[in-house]
């Protein structure tokens, strides 16, 4: 009987906190997994429909730096070049001509060096050995906006 009393409490309380599931995890709703860890996202490309964009083609690397007070540091050559807040929620992307359902939003003002939209999808891929994340501009699919990729360095 103490144990369903348990399990019944339980079950109320992560309901009532606003959890979501992902993968095996339980994770609070406003689990934010861009500024879990110490390091930072090293950028790899910005694809256009125009062309790519990578740290040779453009003579400098960059790197993103989110942190747990909402604030992201943007830095070219590990020295900062823009500091902003940013914003993680849920919505759609109105431009696009096919729906696309709810996405993973992040806002915050991009630097002007690599042009893309202030409003992006975004998504973190793990493997055994890496994370990945994919910051896809809101018009990217009305030839807009951009794809950035980053790979995690641990600090």
């Amino acid at each position: 009987m103490k144990k369903a009393l348990l399990l019944l409490l339980t079950s109320a309380l992560l309901s009532a906190t606003g959890c979501q599931r992902e993968g095996d995890e339980v994770q609070p709703s406003s689990y934010d997994a861009l500024a879990l860890e110490t390091g930072h996202w090293e950028w790899e490309s910005t694809a256009y429909r125009t062309g790519r964009r990578t740290p040779v083609t453009e003579g400098f690397t960059r790197q993103l730096v989110f942190g747990a007070d909402k604030q992201i540091m943007i830095q070219h050559d590990r020295k900062l070049n823009k500091k902003t807040t940013y914003a993680l929620s849920m919505g759609t992307l109105p431009n696009c001509p096919t729906p696309t359902g709810t996405v993973p939003i992040i806002s915050y003002e991009t630097d002007s060096d690599l042009p893309n939209n202030d409003r992006k999808t975004y998504s973190i891929t793990k493997s055994p050995t890496s994370q990945s994340l994919s910051l896809t501009g809101e018009d990217a699919c009305v030839d807009a906006g951009a794809v950035e990729t980053y790979r995690w360095v641990a600090e």
